[in-house]
Formats: C-alpha cells, sequence, structure tokens
C-alpha cells in the first residue's frame, strides 16, 4: 500500500489547499496526472502504483487518496452475500493506516477531535484529525451497489465543501 503521508505533510501546510498547490505536490511526489477536466487548469485523477488521488470542488479543493478498494462484483459472483467480507477486509487494512499516520512524521501535528469531521460523508468506519487548520479523515466507503469499497485518506479545509444532496462537491 502507498504511503502518503510526504504528501499529506506537504498538503497540510498549504496556507489555502488549492487545485494547482495540490497538484502541485501530487506531481513533486511522483504522482502521474491522468485526466484533466476541461474547467479545470489542473489535473483532477491522479495514480501512482495502484493508489489513485483524486483533487475535488474548486477552491479550496479536498484531496482524496484511494490506497484500497475492491470492485464488489470482480470479488465474488453474488455481491449481496459477501459485501460484509469486503467490510472486514477493508477494516483490517485502516488501523494499518491510522498507525502509519499516528507514527510518523504527521503524528505530533495530528489533534483529536470530538467532532464530527466527516463532512456529511457516510464512512463505515474512519479515524479523524485537525491538523493546523486541515482535517486529515482516513475511511472506508462504500457508496453505492456498484461502486467498490475503499479505503481513502482525506485532506481538506477546516469546515470547507463537502457534497450536497446528489453527491456533487460544493
Amino acid at each position: 500500500m502507498v504511503d502518503v503521508s510526504a504528501e499529506l505533510g506537504q498538503l497540510s501546510e498549504l496556507d489555502e489547499l488549492t487545485g494547482p498547490a495540490a497538484a502541485t505536490v501530487l506531481d513533486a511526489s511522483g504522482w502521474e496526472g491522468e485526466r484533466r477536466n476541461p474547467a479545470k487548469e489542473w489535473a483532477t485523477t491522479w495514480r501512482r502504483d495502484d493508489a489513485l488521488a483524486w483533487i475535488q470542488g474548486d477552491g479550496p479543493v479536498e484531496v482524496e487518496f484511494t490506497l484500497w478498494y475492491r470492485e464488489v462484483e470482480d470479488e465474488w459472483p453474488d455481491p449481496d452475500t459477501y459485501i460484509d467480507d469486503l467490510y472486514e477486509a477493508a477494516s483490517a487494512e485502516l488501523p494499518r493506516v491510522v498507525a502509519q499516520l499516528e507514527s510518523g512524521a504527521l503524528g505530533a501535528r495530528l489533534e483529536v477531535s470530538g467532532e464530527d469531521l466527516t463532512n456529511g460523508v457516510d464512512y463505515i468506519a474512519h479515524t479523524a484529525w485537525r491538523i493546523s487548520d486541515k482535517v486529515l479523515l482516513a475511511g472506508i466507503k462504500h457508496d453505492d451497489t456498484e461502486a467498490p469499497v475503499q479505503l481513502v485518506v482525506v485532506v481538506r479545509e477546516y469546515g470547507a465543501g463537502g457534497q450536497d444532496d446528489e453527491g456533487e462537491w460544493l
């Protein structure tokens, strides 16, 4: 699994988490920009090894790293029967990612908060911290029956953005 601690450290130190600034961090860290939204000046999807990253929103943006994912229909012939197994597999990986973040260079800067830092996103399981004026969250999500189960790490401005009822980024 790709370690994104260095990228998260750089992103958390930005004065403002903008698309161009996030793209510069990803590019300098060896991520390959894959897709560019014609309305944006930067690549919105990125890849490094088996990990993916998305820069979502306009400004400030949210950067989501997908470190682990399993396609529901690829795993087993009957997804409804085995979805709990996928959740368990992802849940087994989450503590490793959390431990990596807490014990790495970011660890001393991470602040546990009693407030809900999910920004309205429904996670199966997650751990979230404040880091300066940003939110850092590691979590497992499964958006719908056709989507993969994913272990993601998200960094965004504290109190910024989120998704509306249709899943569009604010």
